[in-house]
């Protein structure tokens, strides 16, 4: 639907798939119009959250006179105190907290290579909150993401000093999920 990915369960896993897959359709229509994204936000959000989910999300304009890509890709899924396969009744709203990494920057040819070329980007938890309406997931609230150090092997940032790993206890833990899998 409008590129939309649709079609997940009406329990709790289902609703962390479906924030997982809304955040990476609305991160990606960054180099999008404006009325394509517009259209993206109505499609994901319940009436009346489209600005804030749009803001959250970060579906923003495209730099000046420059073609953007952006692209988010979710590594885990956790959703708090409840059995993640038990139905969830019509109006009903889940909180899923996702582990992501996104990227963005300019487009290239991937021949030509300069200080305007590369991705930036970085990890981050994000709590989205979804309401089951109409056989399927709608957002109702997004909080902005907060920055996690890159996953590595140590337990260290690079300088070898510790890193706080207390946003990643739950997203990390043996109840989270990779989306898309049972």
């Amino acid at each position: 639907m409008r590129g939309v990915p649709v079609g997940f369960a009406g329990t709790p896993r289902g609703a962390g798939d479906a924030a997982a897959a809304y955040v990476a359709v609305v991160a990606a229509a960054t180099g999008r119009s404006d009325v394509e994204r517009q259209a993206l936000i109505d499609a994901v959000a319940v009436d009346g959250s489209g600005p804030a989910v749009a803001e959250m999300m970060g579906a923003g304009s495209p730099s000046a006179g420059s073609a953007g890509i952006s692209q988010t890709l979710t590594a885990r899924v956790w959703v708090a105190d409840t059995d993640v396969d038990v139905p969830v009744p019509p109006g009903g709203e889940v909180t899923a907290r996702l582990l992501a990494c996104a990227l963005t920057g300019a487009m290239t040819d991937g021949v030509v290579g300069g200080p305007e070329a590369g991705l930036a980007g970085g990890w981050y938890v994000q709590s989205v909150t979804v309401r089951w309406l109409q056989h399927r997931w709608w957002v109702v609230a997004v909080q902005r993401p907060v920055p996690v150090p890159p996953p590595d092997q140590r337990g260290a940032r690079r300088d070898g000093g510790p890193r706080d790993t207390q946003p990643l206890l739950e997203v990390l833990s043996a109840r989270s999920w990779a989306p898309g899998t049972v």
